[in-house]
């Protein structure tokens, strides 16, 4: 049987495919995200607190640190918390010399990062991360009231336009 020129069938499957998209685009996790050290100080000593910056972070397993530096003035290397303390890069876990490295943040756990150059991690070219398990699939909204100041995030507005297009197509196609 046709309606309009598409039979039952042909719309069924249309409307059934665009709820299946619709499921696994609110299923699918969030991206992980290139962080860079520092954020527009980048990796230096000119004074930069990486401990407040460290503060104004979230690490997730899947991230990556970006560390962006002038290689003849700096490096980086991933220690132990001992190692950490004492400003001692001398039994490194990873060292990095590029001036553009990117360490995969892999597991969850605290992670040491120092520069060995002189006495720059004596003089706060330092900082330890805590990597978070990765964030899970977007839920869907609970019955909580907004808080003034609470803005919808681009993933509720583009959950809600595919809601609309789905609609939409289900209304015309049937």
């Amino acid at each position: 049987m046709a309606i309009n020129g598409i039979s039952i069938e042909a719309k069924s499957l249309t409307l059934m495919l665009a709820l299946v998209t619709f499921m696994y685009l609110l299923s699918s996790p969030v991206e992980a995200r290139d962080i860079i050290v520092g954020g527009d100080n980048m990796w230096t000593l000119n004074g930069f607190n990486y401990t407040t910056w460290v503060k104004g972070e979230k690490f997730a397993v899947g991230d990556n640190l970006v560390f962006k530096y002038n290689r003849t003035a700096h490096d980086v290397n991933m220690v132990s918390g001992i190692a950490f303390k004492n400003c001692s890069a001398e039994n490194s876990l990873a060292s990095f010399s590029t001036g553009n490295d990117i360490v995969p943040l892999n597991m969850t756990g605290n992670m040491w990062f120092l520069c060995s150059f002189g006495q720059h991690c004596s003089k706060g070219m330092k900082f330890k991360i805590t990597v978070l398990a990765a964030e899970t699939p977007i839920e869907p909204p609970t019955a909580t009231a907004p808080t003034t100041g609470d803005a919808p995030s681009i993933a509720s507005a583009a959950s809600t336009f595919m809601v609309v297009i789905f609609a939409v197509l289900g209304i015309f196609l049937l």
